[in-house]
């Protein structure tokens, strides 16, 4: 891995409004935007659910902490904010789950060991 960020946008089978963003290399203020972007994007092509797939990340800073809450703020209606989860997160390393716990993110974007269990949760 690195610093070169990636995305790679896998669609669920049978769950037409899920999809699975897979990243690698930094979070960081040079991939903030793409995040975000990808989001939107996916959006646009009716997605309701994202679940971002963090086998890949090397290192997350304050600026993917940021992508990660501005996508949560993309994708959840104001309504139902405290109902319904839009976006979920798999497969942290051990000190990227670290910096998200730290950062109190976790209470709101929830964590899942495995994109298989995340993936069955979203709507439930």
């Amino acid at each position: 891995m690195g610093t070169d960020f990636k995305i790679n946008q896998q669609k669920v089978e049978g769950r037409p409004n899920v999809i699975v963003l897979e990243l690698s290399g930094w979070l960081d203020a040079q991939s903030e935007a793409a995040l975000v972007e990808a989001v939107r994007k996916a959006m646009v092509q009716g997605t309701a659910y994202v679940l971002l797939d963090l086998r890949g990340v090397d290192t997350i800073t304050s600026a993917g902490i940021r992508a990660m809450q501005q996508a949560f703020q993309l994708l959840t209606p104001k309504e139902e904010a405290r109902k319904v989860v839009h976006l979920k997160l798999c497969n942290a390393s051990a000190p990227v789950y670290e910096v998200l716990s730290i950062t109190g993110l976790l209470q709101t974007v929830p964590m899942y060991e495995s994109c298989d269990d995340a993936i069955h949760s979203f709507g439930k």
